[in-house]
């Protein structure tokens, strides 16, 4: 053991380089154009394993329901992303701005869930009591959980 050496590793920081869009990041599993490496060669699918989306025929609420869903679930995987990258970034201002922009598109979203179909957040209650202030209703449990993939 008194022979052995202590390996130092040396990882580079990762800059901000160029980023993905809400939809494509979420199929590629990061906002970071820079990240996006294929780990498999013959592996280049895309979305091959991703089962977002909205569905063709239905009921046109569901169909509503899920693209507001697909939305919801675009901008938080982005903040997400942009709270690993800030967490070794604290002074990135461009970085910072787009997570102060997509936190207000992601509360938005979220208001907008719980107002026309049911919250999803502990949170978009508050909105619900504001909106209504006779609201007497405690319907956190009134919708699927969104990871169930249920109708409305």
């Amino acid at each position: 053991m008194d022979l052995q050496h202590l390996a130092i590793a040396s990882v580079p920081m990762q800059p901000w380089g160029q980023i993905y869009d809400s939809q494509t990041a979420l199929k590629k599993g990061t906002i970071f154009q820079d990240l996006d490496m294929s780990f498999f060669a013959a592996d280049d699918g895309g979305n091959a394993g991703c089962c977002c989306g909205v569905s063709e025929a239905g009921d046109p609420q569901q169909q509503e329901r899920e693209r507001l869903m697909l939305e919801i679930y675009q901008i938080c995987f982005t903040v997400d992303d942009l709270r690993l990258y800030l967490d070794t970034h604290p002074q990135d201002v461009q970085a910072l701005d787009m997570l102060k922009n997509s936190l207000l598109q992601r509360k938005q979203l979220l208001a907008d869930h719980a107002m026309r179909f049911y919250p999803l957040t502990m949170d978009c209650m508050a909105d619900i009591y504001q909106a209504g202030a006779g609201a007497g209703c405690y319907c956190w449990q009134e919708g699927p959980m969104p990871w169930e993939g249920a109708c409305v």
